[in-house]
């Protein structure tokens, strides 16, 4: 199941069973590897940001269960229960 990134109101995620910040235990985590050259415009603002895609695995302390954090820091990030 994909659900829309939840994040308690300081940025800090929160679990999605739960629904509330939690104690989390980190398992594996996988990135692509994708090259993404500079490319500056006249303002010198990079306009080709990385992109590779980042997976987070956890699970939450509280209920036991695991979750995804899927997404970048340009394209934002989703939980995958």
């Amino acid at each position: 199941m994909i659900e829309s990134t939840h994040t308690h109101g300081n940025g800090i995620p929160i679990c999605p069973y739960c629904q509330i910040p939690t104690i989390r235990e980190a398992g594996y985590s996988m990135q692509t590897n994708v090259y993404y050259p500079p490319i500056y415009n006249e303002k010198g603002e990079n306009i080709n940001p990385d992109r590779n895609a980042i997976t987070m695995n956890y699970r939450c302390r509280k209920c036991n269960k695991d979750y995804s954090i899927v997404g970048n820091y340009v394209n934002g990030w989703e939980y995958r229960k």
